[in-house]
């Protein structure tokens, strides 16, 4: 009997795409791979792997697999009878490789014990003082009998600040690092590991503003906001803007007024230090917003009927789990079902959303990912919105930007009581073959704008129509450090003197003049005699160049009254004080009562004058 010959398709470890196998469960694999990280950021890769034969009816001559990686180097394969022929096929976001075996695994039970060896430089980024390193999920059909990854990573890399999925064992040895996993943490999941606990960023942007209208118009430019894992400072803006106030979604807008066809170019300078871990102990969100983060919108329509039933056959009952176990599973079905296309980068790119993604999955992009996610979340009954900005990648075939020109990104966050606003991104784990962007996001998604009562304001910088230079968005990683310098300011706006008895009006204007948003602690407005009528307002956080002003009424007791007072602003540990001078209404009154005692006088006189001349013509008469 002729024995059949099988052409395997295995699929291994990371960096792997799924594609059509033959019998696959024909065999079982063992894997045991190493990842040696080099200083320069290079890992070399080496996977012992066993194929152990299941069947006497079929045997391997050759190996064919895909790895997610478009560069790499020095690549070789051996088994103990000597080299392998190994042959590789760059594609554009993958390689393929095409081994052929130097025996056959023939009979069953019977085992071949080889090794692949390569190099990339696509695995790990160094981010200023921060490095990163990404390893995609394990995808195979093959029985798996045994699979085991160790990382050794150098330790000046320093302590690794986030980790997932937690490692087995670390150990160090020769000054390295060793993280190992196997089969149980990574069935399911890719290796994401972040050593360093920030990095920053220095941005240079452009906005360039029009006003088409033939009446002078007020507008306002986004400003890269603070978030719950970033911090921005400001250098520089240019010109000044008239005040930069903060949106309901946390957005900073830089206002400006344009006369009749004025153009305008702004520039913003400044810096933004992100997290790894969220900065904000106890989060919090009023129930009014989160109501709001659970509408439907245009793109993020959480209402359709085929986004509902879409949202039941993927939750499956589990309408009542906790809000990150639904995340999850929705956060997995558009990651799978989803197939990102980059020939829709070639033209303008038209946004498509959630509906209609949902029925095109294979042409979608960042927007589509982002859109579809946020319409099922809210579907859900979960708070989920749009983050839209700039992101870093060393390899955009594998993590790219296709948002505004191929310059921004999109991702979408979700809210959780326990941990706040979590980002994540189908999009990356997507195109990366299967690295975890959903239990920890790394420290190359720097937010411009969030997007979350509308999702289509505010603009980012560098995505409007007027911004189609690429250099308008510059943004580099720093190996320096900042500190954020707020410095508050108040005037109290209060006449000297004013009137007793009536309520009067005067104004509290709080001023940012440091580099850094400030919120206002403590603050307070008091007076030794006056009584305020709305003494209980507080004021909100205020962005580097922007103030807030806060009118206030009061009065004093009675008409009578005179006395010098103080009107005293206590804020952020400051004290402002500002004099008064409370004057009786008659001091007030007296001119116009004397103005009116003349001219009244001048009037009782004429009329007695012109009373008499009455009476005396009419005694003339008789």
């Amino acid at each position: 009997m002729l024995k059949k010959i099988l052409l395997v398709f295995i699929f291994l470890l990371a960096f792997v795409v799924a594609q059509k196998a033959y019998a696959a469960d024909e065999f079982a694999t063992s894997y045991d791979v190493v990842y040696d990280v080099g200083s320069d950021g290079v890992s070399s890769v080496t996977e012992k792997i066993t194929l152990r034969n299941l069947t006497s009816q079929y045997y391997a001559t050759e190996f064919k697999r895909t790895i997610g990686a478009s560069q790499i180097s020095d690549l070789k394969a051996t088994d103990p009878a000597g080299v392998l022929d190994v042959k590789s096929t760059p594609q554009d976001t993958t390689t393929d490789i095409d081994v052929k075996f130097n025996q056959q695994i023939v009979g069953l039970g019977k085992e071949l014990s080889w090794s692949l060896q390569y190099k990339s430089k696509d695995f790990t980024a160094h981010l200023g003082r921060a490095w990163e390193i990404s390893i995609p999920r394990v995808i195979t059909k093959s029985q798996l009998d045994n699979y085991r990854v160790t990382m050794s990573v150098p330790l000046d890399f320093g302590e690794p600040t986030l980790i997932s999925p937690s490692p087995k064992s670390q150990t160090t040895n020769f000054g390295k690092m060793l993280l190992a996993f196997d089969k149980n943490e990574l069935q399911n999941t890719g290796i994401a590991a972040t050593f360093g606990s920030n990095l920053v960023y220095d941005f240079n942007l452009t906005y360039r503003l029009q006003n088409t209208f033939l009446t002078p118009i007020l507008t306002s430019i986004a400003l890269p906001p603070d978030t719950q894992y970033q911090d921005v400072i400001y250098a520089r803006m240019e010109p000044k803007p008239l005040n930069v106030t903060v949106d309901t979604d946390g957005n900073y807008l830089a206002w400006y007024r344009l006369n009749r066809n004025q153009k305008l170019d702004v520039l913003v300078v400044g810096s933004a230090k992100l997290y790894a871990k969220s900065k904000v102990k106890n989060p919090f969100l009023p129930a009014e917003l989160l109501r709001k983060y659970l509408q439907s919108a245009k793109y993020w329509d959480a209402d359709n009927p085929a986004i509902k039933a879409k949202l039941t056959e993927i939750l499956k009952g589990r309408d009542g789990s906790a809000s990150a176990d639904k995340a999850l599973l929705i956060y997995k079905y558009v990651v799978g079902y989803l197939k990102y296309n980059p020939a829709r980068l070639t033209s303008n790119i038209e946004r498509l959303g959630a509906v209609t993604a949902l029925n095109n999955p294979t042409s979608a992009v960042c927007m589509e990912f982002t859109d579809l996610f946020i319409a099922l979340a809210r579907s859900a009954g979960i708070p989920a919105r749009e983050l839209d900005g700039f992101a870093y990648t060393n390899n955009p075939n594998l993590r790219p930007v296709s948002f505004a020109q191929g310059v921004l990104h999109a991702w979408p966050e979700y809210w959780d009581q326990t941990r706040g606003w979590v980002m994540v991104d189908p999009t990356w784990e997507n195109t990366s073959s299967g690295v975890d962007y959903f239990n920890q996001l790394d420290l190359n998604h720097f937010v411009f704008v969030v997007k979350g009562l509308s999702s289509t304001q505010p603009i980012p910088a560098g995505s409007d129509k007027l911004n189609q230079d690429k250099r308008d968005v510059k943004v580099t990683v720093s190996d320096a450090d900042f500190l954020g310098k707020p410095q508050l300011s108040a005037n109290i706006g209060v006449p000297q003197d004013i009137i007793a008895g009536f309520p009067s009006t005067f104004k509290v204007t709080l001023e940012n003049q440091g580099n850094a948003v400030v919120s206002p602690a403590n603050f307070s407005i008091s007076t030794g005699q006056l009584t305020i009528l709305n003494g209980d307002q507080q004021p909100g956080p205020i962005p580097a160049f922007g103030h807030i002003e806060l009118d206030y009424q009061y009065r004093a007791r009675t008409f009578l009254d005179k006395f010098d007072d103080n009107v005293v602003v206590a804020v952020n540990g400051q004290k402002y004080s500002q004099k008064i001078s409370v004057k009786p209404f008659f001091v007030f009154a007296m001119f116009p009562v004397t103005l009116i005692l003349f001219l009244g006088s001048i009037a009782g006189l004429y009329f007695s004058i012109l009373g008499v001349l009455i009476y005396r013509r009419r005694l003339r008469k008789k």
